[in-house]
């Protein structure tokens, strides 16, 4: 894809964006049985409560007991699982070269994401490329997520972002629309677009 001349600042989604949120491999990783490899997967990841923790309705504490009351049976797996989820967040092997192609080209970056403080907390290593950003905006601290229009409008507003000239990568179609809504160009993200246009880049 080509970045018209009207773009000066890129806002980036992190999960399935910048890193894989790949909850599958490091649920799979801690070698469970298929059984309990499903009722883990539903009581934490794949249930709604997941939101909770991305709203920053709860404690770290009272996050993991909404899990663990889902399916008491296998409060020892998911407290296992909840320890160590951080190790979910995978950064994409183009990262860092896609952020230097937007710094090359003199545009100021930010991320909006859906994120939990306790997630954060444990994968914050995996995410120092975010100390090279203008700044950003997490879901947890805000008690809004995407594709909520107040978490947009929060990010626009503290940092000054003329939505017209802005570029907003999200791999959720839903949270792209919201964004074009409030006059922010939008990509649905596949992690094949940031390839493409760093090889393209490659032979300018």
């Amino acid at each position: 894809m080509e970045i018209t001349k009207e773009i000066d600042t890129v806002i980036f989604d992190i999960g399935n964006v910048l890193v894989h949120f790949d909850w599958v491999g490091y649920l799979k990783s801690l070698e469970f049985d298929e059984t309990t490899y499903e009722h883990v997967a539903d009581a934490m990841f794949r249930n709604e409560d997941w939101i909770a923790g991305d709203l920053g309705l709860v404690t770290t504490e009272e996050w993991l007991q909404l899990f663990i009351d889902n399916d008491p049976a296998y409060e020892t797996q998911i407290r296992k699982t909840f320890a160590r989820f951080g190790a979910s967040i995978v950064p994409y092997e183009f990262t860092e070269q896609w952020i230097q192609y937007f710094r090359r080209n003199e545009m100021k970056i930010y991320y909006l994401s859906n994120y939990s403080e306790e997630l954060y907390r444990q994968s914050k290593e995996r995410l120092l490329f975010l100390n090279q950003f203008d700044g950003g905006v997490f879901s947890w601290k805000e008690k809004c997520i995407k594709p909520d229009k107040d978490i947009y409008e929060i990010l626009l507003s503290q940092y000054e972002i003329d939505p017209k000239h802005a570029l907003f990568f999200d791999d959720r179609k839903e949270n792209v629309e919201a964004a074009v809504k409030l006059g922010i160009r939008g990509v649905v993200f596949r992690p094949e677009i940031a390839r493409q246009m760093l090889e393209d880049a490659g032979r300018d």
